[in-house]
């Protein structure tokens, strides 16, 4: 695609002379949905239900005391939570005033903006604004953000029903303000490519599009110096890949397309001329099916850098987003599964047309979820995520493997990590984030000291660690800097996927290649993943690679010696010192280890060696608040100059606990085995029960598929094309 830089150019065209009276409402919800939509009531299910439910709310809170308290608390507290409540209030009245023209509800947002044109003008910053940017309302800028494009929507539905006196009174004290004081009180944020800015310059660009203000609207798509470096295209092109992905990652997307979604829609209405739906290659399209597949079987968002991993893809804030890309693009009834699993449309002219749509007599497909690699950065050449599938969503395998950039400020350290999902569960477990989002009791709903020390830190995740250090040595900036390369992504063959990656600036001195396959066979119960983590040094070094699961410890076939007593911790920093060693073991040779989650067992083989050590870890220690979870590690330590690290991870097996029987509670696998490793080719041998007997083949430096490769190993000659193959 074009280069980021030329997009801006060719698309910075100044907003000027918007001409003539301004039609309201003309921003998510238009004049011309508003006709539609009073047609329909009554004989759209789906958008009847949506209706009732936000009228329902509305004469509730009529009928309910009107509060609008002083801001004091944090997220979570009562007056924060309060003005949530109003600006959701406000903005649902605004809709059903235009809906149905009763006065109540536009009487009931003129009460509302009556009170809070009192109150905001004698506000200075939040109280409770530490670590985020404070606004005046709310503890930081993004909920003010978020208020703003709410309460300007319920304005702008009930402009032509407000006196001039009104009308000024409003923008003379709470948006022209509130729009200002983001512009100028808060560049930093409003110009930052980041889901902040993104809510900022919505936030700005409707409140300009419904008072007609040009410097607003010019401010917010093309930043403060309107050269288009900041503003709502950069955000456009800075944020998302040439395919779509977000490269804060999927839990980030989820929040940040609502704001993304809301303003195109109103560029869409006020400025047909730039075509929003069709920048850069249909990027808000692709934005959304790259978010959807950044789910796991269940719907949760991988969680990727900073994640709460109860956010899912019901989440309301896709709502918007799915009915505005089933209406702008190709009316892809696919999408129309996840309406029908909302439960809801957004009432607006998208939303009805889906919600029609629903209703004609024809098939409506399940999501597909797919295999799949996405690219990250602007222009794509950050690297990147692989996503291998196996199954249809009511048992499938999915591997997710970071290989991008850092992920902007909610990035962790964690280059070459990997998620593993099986049986509708996280198997193989990144921590997310140390969050308790909108709980005051903790620390007022703000990311806590233990995201900084533990969930961002390298040993928090499946990946290598060297000499007990972080990548980057935890430095963020540094490891925004870089990122992994590609070597490999291949799904032609269902039964053999794989995907690769190098990493050599996270360690100096240290090259990392990683390669992960999903290999299925008939003599194994489900397809099993196989991790090839080669390392690359001139000096010896400390390597730990961990691995995070859930469920209950089985067995192992190495003995180890158990902390019954007293625990010792891991280590004093880089997240070192918030794991308990529950146990030590030093190995001689193939080590074992097996759990049990939800009715299935599972076995890492790992081709440990003599003087390798295993630890099992968990998460917890130098915790007084009791702010992590509890979950455990298994961490295998080489240590050395070269080393490759092979793992296979197995699901296998099933209890019944209601009949009381077990089956396949034991390991296929018998044997494993580097039989050739070096610079240019590692081979890999596989023994196990029912005759397995596999080769697995890697070219660790030509990645070209029509390579011919060939060498000797063990009295034997391997012959093989591409850079991966398997014998089995």
């Amino acid at each position: 695609m074009r280069n980021i830089k030329t997009i801006i150019i060719s698309s910075i065209i100044l907003i000027s002379n918007l001409g003539g009276q301004t039609v309201h409402p003309n921003l998510v919800l238009t004049s011309s949905d508003v006709i539609e939509i009073k047609k329909s009531i009554g004989t759209v299910p789906l958008f009847d239900k949506s209706f009732n439910e936000a009228k329902e709310k509305v004469d509730l809170a009529i009928e309910s005391p009107m509060e609008i308290p002083y801001p004091k608390d944090a997220g979570g507290g009562y007056t924060h939570e309060r003005h949530k409540q109003n600006y959701d209030e406000m903005y649902l009245s605004g809709i059903l005033y235009q809906i149905t023209k009763e006065e109540k509800y536009a009487q009931f947002v003129k009460k509302m903006l009556d009170a809070y044109a009192v109150l905001y003008p004698t506000l200075g910053r939040h109280p409770q604004g530490k670590k985020q940017v404070p606004g005046k309302l709310f503890w930081q800028t993004l909920n003010e953000t978020v208020w703003l494009l709410h309460t300007i929507q319920a304005y702008d539905a009930i402009f032509d029903w407000l006196s001039k006196a009104d009308r000024k009174n409003y923008e003379d004290n709470i948006f022209n303000p509130m729009a200002n004081f983001f512009i100028n009180d808060c560049s930093h944020s409003f110009n930052l490519v980041h889901n902040h800015g993104t809510w900022m310059v919505a936030a700005v660009g409707m409140t300009g599009f419904v008072l007609n203000n040009e410097e607003y609207i010019n401010k917010a798509i093309y930043g403060s110096n309107k050269d288009g470096e900041s503003g709502y295209l950069a955000q456009l092109n800075g944020l998302f890949s040439p395919d779509g992905y977000y490269t804060e990652g999927g839990y980030y997307v989820r929040y940040a397309l609502w704001p993304f979604f809301i303003f195109a829609e109103s560029i869409h209405n006020n400025l047909p001329n730039l075509k929003i739906y069709d920048y850069r290659d249909n990027i808000l399209e692709k934005a959304l099916y790259s978010a959807f597949q950044v789910t796991d079987s269940q719907g949760a968002f991988i969680p990727v850098n900073d994640a709460i991993k109860a956010k899912n893809w019901l989440s309301k804030e896709l709502i918007f987003a799915t009915n505005f890309v089933y209406a702008r693009y190709k009316k892809d009834r696919q999408l129309l599964y996840l309406v029908n699993l909302h439960d809801e449309v957004s009432l607006s002219g998208a939303g009805l047309l889906a919600a029609k749509d629903m209703m004609k007599n024809e098939p409506i497909p399940i999501f597909n979820r797919k295999s799949v690699e996405y690219t990250d950065g602007p222009n794509g050449d950050w690297g990147g995520i692989g996503i291998l599938r196996f199954g249809d969503a009511s048992d499938q395998e999915t591997l997710f493997m970071k290989y991008g950039s850092h992920g902007l400020s909610h990035g962790h350290f964690d280059k070459l990590s990997f998620i593993f999902y099986d049986n509708g569960q996280e198997i193989i477990r990144d921590y997310g984030a140390a969050r308790f989002v909108n709980i005051e009791e903790k620390f007022g709903g703000r990311y806590l000291d233990e995201n900084d020390s533990f969930a961002k830190q390298t040993i928090a995740h499946n990946t290598v660690v060297v000499d007990g250090k972080s990548q980057f040595d935890g430095d963020k900036d540094l490891s925004q800097e870089h990122h992994s390369e590609k070597y490999l992504f291949n799904i032609g063959d269902s039964d053999f996927q794989y995907v690769s990656a190098k990493e050599s600036n996270a360690y100096p001195g240290v090259e990392m290649h990683r390669t992960m396959m999903l290999v299925n066979d008939e003599k194994i119960m489900k397809p099993i993943l196989v991790d090839v983590f080669k390392i690359k040094s001139t000096n010896n070094h400390l390597y730990d690679l961990p691995f995070y699961y859930s469920g209950q410890f089985i067995t192992s076939n190495f003995k180890y010696l158990a902390s019954t007593k007293t625990k010792s911790i891991l280590g004093e920093k880089h997240g070192y010192q918030h794991l308990w060693k529950d146990a030590e073991a030093t190995v001689k040779s193939i080590s074992q280890f097996t759990w049990l989650q939800n009715s299935r067992f599972y076995t890492i083989t790992s081709n440990t060696e003599n003087g390798d050590k295993i630890y099992l870890a968990q998460i917890g220690a130098n915790d007084p608040d009791f702010n992590l979870r509890n979950e455990n590690a298994l961490i295998i330590q080489k240590k050395g100059s070269d080393k490759t690290f092979v793992n296979i991870i197995e699901p296998h097996g099933a209890v019944n606990p209601i009949y009381e029987s077990t089956i396949g509670s034991k390991s296929s696998f018998e044997n494993l085995r580097l039989i050739y490793d070096d610079e240019n080719y590692t081979i890999v041998e596989i023994k196990g029960i029912n005759k397995i007997d596999w080769k697995i083949m890697i070219s660790n430096n030509n990645n070209d598929g029509k390579a011919i490769h060939s060498l000797s190993a063990n009295n034997e000659n391997y012959n093989w094309i591409g850079p991966v193959s398997i014998k089995k």
